[in-house]
């Protein structure tokens, strides 16, 4: 197992591998590159880094006693004596249903309102691999490089379905609204303790990594009377990126049984490039056409009105680019060991949401209708929030270790710009419990997480920047998770 509070029992000896440092980093490095891919394959945000450290609530600020302190507070790297490898396997199964209630000017648009809908949200596998490599030769500085997935979001549903008065030629795509993120972070580090280690200070440089993939449906005006009065275009962009931060802790030993660590993070921006694939749906209606034709005055407006009636789709595939940005933090944790067996962990975390206020998706070329791709703004106005997080572990032998975990997380995002494509319904209770178990060079771990949310009911239309397109979706939204963790530690 890995080395606790002062007091607690250390591993014994190991035997070694015969393998160099530098080939273990680059296979690390390797794989993450290539499984990084099947993380952003489904699944929601999770709680944190680390089966341990999710395990105990994501209250290990104070402890930060394993690889995955690069993450939750660099100054814990002190503690490490050898590099850290991590393979887990996440299984997601969330339950989150929405019933929309989404009408223009009263009217029924396509939203079937009343009738609870429900995402691709079968039970995902999800591969993770993580871990620091330790470089040697640094004296009193332990200096590395972590690697880990600190973000991995994916929400698709079908939610849009024109109405039969709405004469859409052709049939609609089938999971019409999706989102997908997700960061690899490549993250250097350097740490320091000073007073025969009861102070330890760590800064680590984020270089992120970020692919994006946004899919929604869009009603343009189409210039034409109820119930045709909009265009129905299926919108999907796909880009990536890079974007930079820092993050910094430190820790303090009060005593062999009680220590204390602050950390935080700088907000980074994810600039992100790519090329959207738009498809504009026709009607189907032929008095309507020949009727608006009988009315057209000019040559272009009936090439105009034959243009919607066409047999087939319009499409179109402007470049577009975003930035996203990433929002700062800063939490202090306490830990505190009142027996040999026994390690209490609690904090409390800030995080600064509202530097989200909106993401401009910056369009270069033309539409489905030949006319300039417009820019997508996508309202947020997050608010801020605090979290709390309570945990614990406690060696029931040598070997095996049981960890417990609870935390309270407020969601940041406000009625007027909820969206279900970033289901963060309401206040999280998150409820943990898992086990460790350490032999030679090798620690495996299982957790299994419980996340209820609040639910939420949006009555309200909203329209935020007044650009004409609603922000908000609303219904009633209800939802909980179970996820199980499953990870395996190699220490060389």
């Amino acid at each position: 197992m890995a080395k606790r509070i002062a007091g607690a029992v250390s591993a014994p000896g190991r035997a070694r591998f015969g393998s160099s440092p530098k080939l273990i980093l680059t296979l690390v490095i390797a794989a993450i590159a290539l499984i990084a891919e099947g993380v952003i394959a489904g699944g929601f945000a999770l709680s944190g880094v680390g089966s341990r450290a999710i395990g105990m609530g994501g209250a290990f600020r104070a402890l930060a006693d394993d690889w995955s302190a690069a993450y939750w507070n660099p100054a814990g790297l002190t503690q490490l004596e050898e590099s850290e490898f991590n393979f887990m396997l996440v299984a997601i199964s969330p339950r989150i249903q929405y019933t929309p209630q989404i009408t223009y000017g009263g009217l029924e648009v396509g939203y079937r309102n009343g009738l609870t809908r429900y995402p691709n949200d079968k039970t995902t596998f999800i591969p993770d691999v993580s871990g620091f490599f330790k470089f040697e030769g640094f004296d009193e500085y332990t200096v590395g490089l972590a690697i880990f997935v600190p973000v991995g979001l994916a929400s698709e549903w079908d939610l849009f379905n024109p109405t039969p008065a709405m004469d859409i030629r052709n049939p609609y795509a089938w999971y019409d609204h999706k989102a997908v993120l997700s960061v690899i972070d490549f993250h250097p580090t350097i740490a320091r303790s000073f007073m025969d280690g009861k102070f330890s200070l760590g800064a680590g440089l984020s270089i992120q990594r970020g692919k994006v993939t946004f899919k929604k449906t869009y009603l343009k005006p189409s210039g034409i009377p109820i119930p045709h009065e909009y265009l129905v275009i299926d919108s999907e962009l796909e880009g990536d990126g890079w974007g930079y931060g820092a993050n910094f802790g430190l820790l303090f030993k009060l005593s062999d049984k009680v220590q204390f660590g602050l950390s935080g993070k700088t907000g980074s921006t994810l600039k992100l490039e790519g090329t959207a694939t738009q498809e504009l749906y026709t009607f189907d209606n032929e008095d309507l056409k020949n009727s608006l034709l009988s009315r057209a005055t000019t040559e272009a407006e009936r090439q105009q009105i034959l243009f919607l009636f066409t047999t087939e789709n319009h499409l179109a595939t402007p470049d577009g680019k975003a930035d996203i940005k990433t929002p700062a933090d800063i939490g202090f944790g306490l830990a505190v060991k009142p027996s040999e067996k026994l390690t209490l962990t609690g904090e409390v975390v800030y995080t600064k949401w509202s530097s989200l206020d909106s993401i401009l998706i910056e369009m270069d070329g033309s539409d489905p209708s030949g006319q300039p791709a417009e820019d997508t703004p996508i309202m947020l106005n997050w608010d801020n929030t605090v979290r709390f997080s309570v945990g614990g572990e406690y060696q029931l032998a040598d070997p095996l270790a049981l960890m417990f975990g609870y935390y309270l997380d407020p969601s940041p995002v406000p009625d007027e710009t909820f969206s279900p494509l970033i289901p963060d319904l309401g206040d999280k209770h998150s409820f943990n419990i898992g086990a460790a178990l350490g032999f030679s060079d090798f620690e495996l771990s299982y957790n299994f997480e419980y996340i209820s949310f609040a639910d939420r009911n949006i009555t309200t239309l909203e329209d935020v920047n007044d650009d004409g397109a609603f922000d908000n979706y609303p219904g009633l939204f209800e939802s909980t998770l179970f996820a199980s963790h499953v990870s395996l530690t190699y220490r060389f």
